[in-house]
């Protein structure tokens, strides 16, 4: 919020070392930072080399409706089976669909 980047770089290199997951909040970095907005993975030229990564689309997409989890398939398959955020909820508006994408 306050315009901090953490060092994903360096924090990747630890991760490595030490066998150990990564989990990145993107919600004030989603179509911000980066060349073309992706966020902090983006920027440091780590894309597809994060295990977690969560943001909202209702900062930068506008629309303050809904969220999302990247990460692999099955941790995406398991949230959607057990996550109560996910089954209590709407579909979001198409139009964040189409910004988010």
């Amino acid at each position: 919020m306050d315009g901090d980047i953490a060092p994903l770089d360096k924090i990747y290199d630890l991760a490595q070392k030490y066998n150990a997951y990564i989990f990145v909040d993107e919600c004030h970095a989603a179509g911000f930072i980066g060349k073309t907005g992706k966020g902090t993975p983006e920027l440091f030229g780590l894309e597809g080399k994060i295990d977690f990564i969560s943001s909202t689309l209702g900062k930068a997409m506008g629309g303050a409706s809904g969220g999302f989890i990247a990460s692999y398939g099955e941790v995406v398959e398991l949230l959607r089976n057990k996550a109560r955020t996910y089954l209590f909820s709407n579909s979001i508006a198409p139009c964040l669909v189409g910004a988010s994408i």
